[in-house]
């Protein structure tokens, strides 16, 4: 079974490979870029594209670093993609689009929405939406692939939903607003202002110490009732509230805070179908070889020569 902690840290790992395709395409360009570019300088001059006190940092210069520290994994991710792709054409894999978009709610697991899960793709990695799904693509692609010709049946799936029922019980969740502020005196102040009539979001942003919640005005969006991400007396009282109701002060760590319930929803059963065939890739993915070791055998099977540092050879 696969905890939400587990399954937080996945995503933390798709977020760095992720990274890694943004950076790829970032070398290519900067590798291609003197090229195709009217205008480019003679040969072995470089454009300056910036500099600080006076010295400049040239195009080449910056290439050269990004090589340097980056090279190695861009490298073997563009070939990766190459050859994934060339074997799935030749098992005749394909993912669909509804297969696309459960892999990406599976990815948004802890964040308030999905447009604060895009909002943080993009001012952490820079990332658009589509570049996030290519992503997605190339993830179920390639355990499409390393799961070919591993059955699963019926029977394995019913006895792992037997024996991990909770993990797919559906739980309430709850869109909470949050102030946290450093000390509890602070927080009984928050309180006082609130209950004259001053707006929990103006308070939020004001004086919340939440660096990521203040700037909308305090939201933290769905949090599940049993989230263990949050203090599990945070969310006891949050259940308890009716919608628009604020509590506090309540300590979290060594801050203070004080929530308000936007909204309780009710639990929506998952489709047994999604279930199934969630349940039925794990445990295909149990029997495969690790999806690195498949990469690997892949780019030995087509041929990937590398002319640059032999360290990249397996």
């Amino acid at each position: 079974m696969m905890t939400r902690q587990e399954r937080a840290l996945r995503n933390a790992v798709i977020l760095l490979a992720v990274a890694t395709l943004m950076l790829g395409g970032l070398l290519f360009w900067s590798l291609r870029a003197m090229s195709i570019l009217k205008g480019e300088p003679a040969d072995g001059e470089s454009p300056d594209i910036a500099s600080a006190g006076g010295q400049p940092v040239t195009d080449q210069a910056w290439v050269d670093e990004l090589k340097k520290k980056y090279g190695n994994d861009v490298l073997l991710g563009m070939l990766n993609h190459i050859v994934v792709d060339k074997e799935a054409k030749a098992l005749g894999v394909a993912v669909t689009d509804e297969e696309i978009e459960q892999e990406l709610k599976r990815s948004m697991t802890g964040y308030g929405s999905e447009e604060q899960y895009y909002a943080q793709m993009q001012s952490e990695l820079g990332l658009s939406r589509q570049e996030v799904r290519e992503e997605a693509v190339y993830r179920l692609t390639l355990q499409a692939v390393a799961t070919a010709g591993i059955t699963i049946t019926d029977a394995e799936i019913d006895n792992y939903l037997a024996e991990n029922s909770e993990r797919f019980t559906p739980r309430k969740e709850m869109q909470l607003s949050i102030i946290k502020v450093a000390t509890y005196s602070e927080a009984e102040r928050v309180m006082d202002r609130l209950e004259h009539g001053e707006e929990f979001a103006a308070l939020a942003k004001e004086l919340s110490i939440d660096e990521e919640s203040r700037g909308r005005g305090g939201s933290i969006g769905t949090v599940e009732e049993e989230d263990p991400f949050w203090p599990e007396d945070l969310l006891k009282t949050a259940a308890q509230l009716d919608e628009g109701d604020i509590a506090g002060p309540l300590q979290t760590g060594d801050d203070y805070a004080i929530i308000r319930l936007e909204k309780m929803i009710d639990p929506k059963s998952q489709d047994q179908t999604e279930i199934r065939e969630q349940v039925r890739r794990e445990l295909a993915l149990e029997q495969a070889a690790p999806l690195q070791q498949v990469e690997s055998d892949l780019r030995a099977k087509y041929d990937t020569a590398i002319y640059i540092d032999n360290s990249l050879q397996d």
